[in-house]
Order: structure tokens, then sequence, then C-alpha cells
């Protein structure tokens, strides 16, 4: 099984139609074997609101490629609020605490 996660790097999603080609581009990968869906377990981001008190954000997906473990997490867009793909080389997820 090869990959191009060697050549692939983050991105942030600032457009609909982006969204809609990683989206397309992920599930492709995983319909193929060649990623899997991982579930989403550690929460991107970890706060605290005044309102709302403690808060968690998680990503929508985790994918994982199955022949390098590079790790993708893909954080859909909520407009006007960009989405993002973040790439995990060593397949290690890192939150943005």
């Amino acid at each position: 099984m090869i990959c191009d996660c060697s050549e692939r790097e983050g991105v942030e999603i600032n457009s609909y139609q982006l969204f809609l080609d990683l989206k397309a581009f992920f599930e492709g990968q995983t319909a193929k074997g060649i990623f899997e869906d991982i579930p989403v377990e550690t929460p991107s981001y970890v706060g605290y609101s005044e309102l709302s008190g403690p808060m968690e954000w998680y990503a929508e997906k985790w994918y994982r490629c199955k022949s390098c473990g590079t790790l993708w997490e893909f954080q859909y867009p909520d407009f006007p609020a960009k989405g993002e793909v973040r790439k995990f080389s060593d397949g290690v997820y890192q939150p943005e605490c």
C-alpha cells in the first residue's frame, strides 16, 4: 500500500469548496483502505469560559494512514469560523491547549 502523506501538509479550510474537496479525499482514502477512521478521544482545545465554565472542543474526524502511520485531524469549518486539517507525522496527537 502506497500513500502520499509525506507530500501533503495540514491546511486551513477557508472555503466551502475546499471543505468538500478535503472531505471527499479523506472518505476516498478510507474507502480504498489506505486510511482508517479513528474515534476522536482527545479534545483539540481545553479552556474556560466565564459564562459556562470549563469547555472542551473536539475535532470531527481523525484518520490514520495504514501505510506510514500519519495521523490526520479534520476539524470541519463552521463558517465564518474556519476549519483545519492538521498532520501528525509521528502518529501522536498533540492538542492545542
